[in-house]
């Protein structure tokens, strides 16, 4: 019987231990579980709170309230500055406006004197009395089959401005002006285009026995051709492309996130725009890929590359938009672990983008000097 007893005792004693050894290690395993998630949650809170420091609205030095306008010049100067037009009706989503492709920048050789930032064509009327409703169908019929279209104004005496017809035009204005803009992104006016023109303002006059005063159509063409030159150096569109790494993609919630904590606003263009104070845009943030960013569908888009666009004559924040447009990419770049490039896929140092700054100061200098400063009401039409 001792015999058999040893057995037996050492059978039971083995039991025991592999019962000890299987909860030791679900104990152990249930203390990893917990540390792992603790672990993520400290890491997530981490992330969290650099994303939003590093994304905090800086003090917006750069649209600062405007001085108050100096007086206008008189009557015979016709700045178009003076105008005063109806506000532009919004954009919609049918018919969004792409923006112009990036040109490779010059150096502006071809700046008009100070003197000469006219940009229209002006054929003058002028009469004692205010001009009637009779007069003013008969200017615009003429101007109708013109092949470039005319803007025609008023001088109002009281508010000493030219401003755009209304309602109340006739019986208002003793003096109105049409005006034919000498150029634009695509040409400068002809010398067909200015005859014509010129001959339309003289058969008003003559079937209304009206004194029309007209400019010396050759100066008219000498200068026509010298804003298009100008217009050409001066029109350049600023790319900056932030490109994820190889096999990375930027999931939309994300661009949209971070474009929102920027300053951005997404517009039914598809394109997210930094605005001034004044509404304006100053650049833009669009999909390098052919979708755009539409509410509706930006939550499951994603994309390889982002792009953003400063479209130089037309931002009235001068080189304060490419400065705060830098900023700006160089947050996405940091936050999505992306690159900026250029439009060639090449890598773009703070040394390329000084560069770039340096460049686009002679190009603002010129635009200010010719009188046609960015984001001006002339450069607005000019560039548009």
């Amino acid at each position: 019987m001792r015999v058999c007893a040893g057995p037996e005792r050492g059978n039971r004693t083995s039991d025991n231990t592999m019962s000890d050894l299987q909860w030791s290690l679900l104990g152990l395993g249930i203390v990893v579980i917990l540390g792992v998630v603790a672990f993520n949650w400290v890491q997530e809170r981490a992330h969290r709170r650099r994303a939003e420091e590093a994304f905090e609205p800086p003090p917006d030095v750069l649209f600062k309230d405007e001085p108050a306008a100096p007086d206008l010049p008189p009557p015979a100067a016709f700045d178009d500055d003076a105008l005063v037009d109806p506000p532009p009706e919004p954009a919609t989503a049918e018919a969004p406006v792409a923006p112009p492709p990036p040109r490779t920048p010059r150096s502006p050789e071809h700046a008009p004197k100070p003197e000469a930032a006219a940009v229209d064509c002006e054929a003058v009327f002028q009469q004692d009395t205010a001009f009637g409703d009779e007069f003013l169908q008969r200017l615009s019929q003429a101007i109708g089959p013109l092949a470039r279209p005319a803007r025609v104004t008023g001088f109002d005496d009281r508010m000493n401005q030219w401003i755009a017809l209304d309602e109340t035009a006739p019986g208002r204005f003793k003096r109105v002006r049409a005006a034919l803009q000498l150029a634009d992104r695509q040409a400068a006016v002809t010398r067909v285009e200015l005859e014509e023109f010129a001959s339309a303002m003289h058969g008003v006059a003559d079937d209304t026995a009206v004194a029309v005063l007209l400019p010396d159509l050759d100066a008219v063409e000498a200068r026509a051709q010298e804003l298009d030159r100008f217009c050409a150096d001066v029109d350049i569109a600023i790319g900056l492309s932030v490109v994820a790494r190889t096999g990375q993609v930027f999931q939309g919630t994300t661009i949209r996130a971070l474009a929102e904590a920027s300053g951005l606003k997404l517009e039914a263009d598809g394109q997210f725009h930094y605005e001034d104070a004044q509404g304006a845009s100053q650049f833009t943030l669009d999909n390098q890929d052919p979708e755009p960013f539409f509410p509706e569908s930006i939550k499951a888009l994603s994309t390889a590359g982002i792009t953003f666009l400063l479209d130089v004559p037309r931002a009235a924040g001068a080189i304060a938009s490419y400065d705060r447009m830098v900023q700006v990419s160089k947050k996405f770049a940091s936050t999505l672990d992306g690159i900026i490039v250029d439009d060639n896929r090449q890598p773009l140092s703070d040394h390329g983008l000084d560069a770039i700054r340096r460049h686009l100061l002679t190009v603002y200098s010129a635009m200010e000097q010719a009188g046609i400063p960015a984001g001006s009401p002339a450069a607005l039409r000019l560039f548009a």
